[in-house]
């Protein structure tokens, strides 16, 4: 459990909250198999106490939010609601102040402290496209293999929210009664704990000065509350809701049945829920580490890489969160991947997700790749924690744990010179990126959930080359999604089209017929190849002519034996020709080949 720190904040509210009197309107007991659990926060959103000795809480609430909830204590988990549904929180059963109520809660004790969470982000569930079908044979479909992989470790999942989408909630009757519905039915695989975003607010409330209060009942009704925060292990997790929804209505606009305005909204944390957070973070450790999850992103990423503040009190929140050792940020809404270490909160990292759904189904639908405008493949990422420390990597929906795609622009070029369908995309639109223009043989690569701490290296044949990073779009995303889509309607909107990333990579190889590959070594060590023979078709079956390398494996033979350890002794006493590209022959990253290498691939084909 986390040790609150001793504050006279603290000791307040440890006071209100064991000091019972009849003016008390909110009380109840936490227990586990029987057993009252002292020091646990309850809240109503705005005031925070603690149980006492016996498991016991009170509080006089205003009511104003209309339910009560506890934060999680490490080293339990609570009752599951249809498998998937954690019931950390209770309705209340009258907005009266005056009439007392008693909400008990019962955990379970469940270790840990190893444990692993999935976050996603953006499913936009709406009842179209395929969408649930999608969503049933993809994301799903991965959430179970992760409950087998976890092979008994404590695996959750958090969605950073646009579970549904406001525009469709009338005109598909799809809402957030219907996306928990479909979870329970779909046997949804683990824990789940929810974000709001700004597509899970009501669009029939027009504006005014309460929209977003009341935009956002049914999320508080159908799902949970809209900021809350639990423990898992020794972690401290923190859901915030950063929309503010606005809907206003523009003049001469014609709004669908059902829809008031153009579901507009400012990115915000309102001040009741930087007063709540202040409290809850009055009962954490600066050394615990801090996962703050919310739907828009707090940092953005420019075309020269530099970052900038997303919300209105991006600096007024970070400098709440900077005093702990180890904050890290968990954002979606943008529909792609990158990671921000903003200037002047050295303790914070955020991690803004692409979404589970590859470009809102559409991708899927038109060509049967679920892939994000960034490039990225849909896909979540899995985070894994052991006590403290915390490890994180970005996994596909697809099979396999691809880290990159690789680019032959010779012929990604040839296909925008050529493409009738290209030629009257870049036609129509002017702005988009057009590679027929580029320079001969060069070549380019994406790498998916790319940290500027990360190592990146590509060669060429045996030779390494320079590489810079650069700002473009993603190839795969306009052959998938705006060429196909082009080809069968005749027309694409704009909104869904493929968007320049900030995680792609550019060299300049000297010929057209050298193998390329390259490598990735992330913030844990852990190396990622991938080669491509070339001329490497640009086709949508392009991705199958890739070819992941095993670490070791110097001959490229899908094995690590004695022959590679013949071949890196070679090369280290250039004693015979070697085709095997340095990178590779970098068995452990440190950029050198030496006898280091030679111990690395012993190793491997003694653990083998």
């Amino acid at each position: 459990m986390i040790i609150p720190k001793v504050t006279s904040l603290t000791m307040l509210l440890v006071l209100m909250g064991t000091a019972w009197c009849a003016a008390q309107n909110l009380s109840g007991t936490i227990t586990c198999d029987g057993q009252g659990i002292a020091g646990v926060p309850v809240s109503d959103g705005y005031m925070v106490v603690l149980t006492d000795a016996s498991g016991h809480y009170s509080m006089n609430s205003g009511k104003e939010n209309g339910y009560v909830f506890y934060t999680l204590p490490g080293g339990y988990e609570p009752l599951l609601a249809d498998g998937f549904n954690p019931q950390f929180w209770a309705p209340l059963s009258s907005s009266d102040v005056s009439v007392a109520e008693v909400h008990d809660f019962q955990l379970r004790r469940v270790d840990n402290d190893r444990h692993i969470v999935i976050f996603g982000a953006d499913t936009h569930l709406a009842r179209r496209m395929s969408d649930r079908a999608f969503f049933k044979k993809g994301f799903l479909a991965s959430l179970n293999n992760e409950v087998a992989i976890a092979d008994g470790t404590p695996i959750y999942s958090v969605l950073l929210g646009d579970l549904t989408w406001d525009v469709f909630w009338y005109q598909n009757d799809y809402d957030l009664t219907d996306f928990m519905a479909d979870m329970r039915h779909f046997g949804y695989p683990m824990p789940l704990w929810p974000v709001i975003g700004n597509h899970d607010h009501d669009p029939s409330v027009p504006a005014g000065s309460d929209t977003d209060w009341k935009s956002s009942q049914l999320w508080r009704d159908a799902v949970c509350p809209s900021y809350y925060s639990f423990n898992l292990g020794k972690v401290h997790y923190v859901v915030l809701d950063d929309v503010v929804y606005l809907n206003q209505a523009y003049p001469g606009e014609d709004y669908s049945e059902g829809i008031a305005g153009s579901r507009n909204y400012q990115g915000r944390i309102t001040s009741e829920q930087m007063t709540w957070l202040a409290k809850d973070l009055t009962f954490v450790d600066y050394h615990t580490p801090v996962v703050v999850c919310l739907h828009i992103p707090v940092w953005s990423i420019s075309s020269s890489f530099s970052y900038y503040a997303r919300l209105d009190n991006s600096s007024a929140l970070c400098s709440k969160l900077n005093k702990y050792d180890n904050v890290h940020i968990m954002s979606g809404h943008t529909h792609g991947n990158y990671v921000a270490r903003p200037q002047g909160y050295s303790h914070i990292t955020e991690h803004n997700i692409a979404t589970v759904s590859g470009n809102l189904w559409n991708t899927g639908a038109a060509s049967g790749h679920h892939i994000n405008q960034d490039g990225s493949p849909a896909g979540y990422l899995r985070w894994t924690v052991d006590g403290e420390d915390t490890r994180w990597t970005y996994q596909s929906i697809h099979a396999g744990e691809s880290q990159m795609r690789l680019y032959d622009m010779n012929t990604v070029s040839h296909f925008y010179r050529t493409n009738t369908t290209m030629r009257a995309i870049l036609n129509e639109y002017p702005s988009r990126v057009d590679y027929a223009t580029l320079d001969s043989n060069v070549v380019m690569f994406n790498v998916f959930s790319y940290d500027p701490r990360w190592q990146v290296s590509i060669c060429e044949g045996n030779r390494q080359l320079p590489c810079q990073r650069i700002y473009t779009e993603d190839p795969f995303h306009t052959l998938a999604y705006d060429v196909t889509r082009y080809s069968i309607s005749g027309y694409y909107t704009y909104y869904y089209a493929t968007t320049p990333n900030t995680h792609m990579f550019k060299a300049q190889a000297s010929t057209s017929r050298e193998p390329i590959t390259v490598r990735v070594i992330d913030n844990f060590g852990n190396i990622y190849l991938k080669a491509i023979e070339r001329p490497h078709a640009y086709s949508l079956a392009m991705e199958k002519k890739e070819k992941d390398l095993m670490v070791g494996d110097l001959n490229m033979d899908n094995e690590v034996t004695i022959a590679d350890i013949n071949l890196i002794i070679n090369m280290m006493l250039g004693t015979g020709p070697s085709t095997c590209p340095p990178i590779v022959a970098d068995c452990n990253g440190d950029n050198e080949v030496n006898i280091a290498d030679v111990n690395t691939i012993i190793q491997l084909i003694y653990n083998r």
